[in-house]
């Protein structure tokens, strides 16, 4: 399929891709003479160990979970979250997923991971299928990023949230390290073909000028980014409830680590990792360590020796840490949350502490 160059050409193409998925479910029923899918197993993550090495896949039980996951694919191209893709091959007529309405996603690490088996199943094996398993979640990568350059959390597109630009999760980290490598034909992927090497990499390009065109600016003063970001306007944006349109801390930790990794970065891209470094060093906190403390949940603890923590979300424009409940409020002060959401939701993190320690080694390999 051709690449959008509107928004409106963008989600006619999602419209597309999502009935080409009902249409291949709506056969797959009528030939297994069932009235409604069969229902996917539940799991935590995947399943599977998406870590293990090229050689497991040439074991027999490698091969076996490269199976089991390619049956998982679906006909868009990607994959689900929070789905067993390791213990038996999807049924005719099983759902493709446990979260119907949010399949194929790129949260969580879903399509992401299954492509890197799908590539290492094909280096240990050279068996095609496994080759063209990862040019098709390839493509839908390719198709799902935004004509503005970035990606949302599902695609096709299924609504609210989940339509925005998604930092959150490393959805765009994941993303942009997938069409690198592709571009670069690294860790393998020499048996893609040089046209979708060549459009990986004009992907790379959009979502790179993406990242510096949707970095904060407040008062005249470069920031960080939000976990989501509108896709048009490209500005932050809220997400549940309890998710405000703020600045985000781990999110931009995660995209200025991957930008820190670009081998020949533009100007640009080195000015936006400076004041992002910036930003962070002045914002952390220090004297507090967040973790559990004899309960099951975390809390904020004094500790003059522990390092330097950041809130989760900060207010654009003050720069004061910001706390959101399920009902929708935001507070400066996480004591004032409901029970429920200070137990269950990471509300500081060490995530830039990355960035500070690596920033100095950084700055001197590009003279600066």
């Amino acid at each position: 399929m051709k690449l959008a160059e509107a928004v409106v050409e963008y989600r006619e193409l999602s419209r597309k891709l999502h009935q080409q998925d009902l249409q291949q479910m709506a056969a797959e029923l009528k030939r297994a003479g069932l009235e409604e899918t069969l229902p996917a197993t539940y799991t935590k993550r995947f399943g599977f160990n998406p870590a293990q090495s090229v050689d497991f896949y040439r074991t027999a039980e490698g091969r076996r979970i490269a199976d089991t996951v390619l049956s998982y694919q679906t006909p868009s191209g990607g994959w689900s979250k929070r789905t067993d893709m390791g213990a038996a091959p999807r049924e005719i007529g099983q759902a493709f997923g446990v979260e119907k309405n949010y399949v194929p996603t790129f949260d969580n690490g879903a399509t992401s991971t299954q492509f890197w088996v799908m590539a290492k199943a094909y280096r240990a094996t050279a068996d095609r299928r496994y080759a063209e398993a990862a040019e098709r979640a390839l493509d839908l990568v390719l198709l799902a990023q935004y004509p503005s350059g970035g990606w949302p959390q599902s695609f096709p597109l299924r609504g609210k949230y989940h339509d925005l630009i998604t930092f959150n999760d490393d959805v765009t980290s994941d993303l942009l390290r997938i069409v690198r490598a592709a571009a670069r034909d690294d860790e393998g992927l020499g048996f893609l073909p040089e046209p979708q090497r060549r459009r990986a990499a004009d992907s790379l390009q959009r979502g790179l000028q993406m990242l510096v065109a949707s970095q904060v600016i407040t008062g005249g003063t470069a920031t960080i980014w939000g976990a989501q970001h509108d896709p048009q306007s490209l500005a932050p944006a809220a997400a549940r409830a309890f998710e405000p349109a703020a600045l985000a801390t781990s999110e931009s930790a995660d995209l200025v680590l991957f930008l820190m990794e670009l081998e020949q970065p533009t100007e640009a891209i080195k000015l936006a990792i400076v004041r992002a470094h910036g930003w962070f060093a002045e914002n952390q906190i220090r004297g507090y360590r967040w973790e559990k403390a004899g309960g099951d949940y975390r809390e904020l603890l004094p500790d003059k020796n522990a390092g330097p923590l950041w809130a989760r979300f900060y207010e654009v424009g003050s720069d004061r840490p910001v706390f959101g409940d399920r009902d929708g409020s935001v507070y400066y002060d996480i004591r004032k949350l409901s029970r429920e959401r200070i137990r269950g939701y990471g509300w500081y993190t060490e995530q830039p502490h990355k960035v500070l320690k690596q920033f100095a080694h950084w700055r001197q390999r590009h003279g600066l």
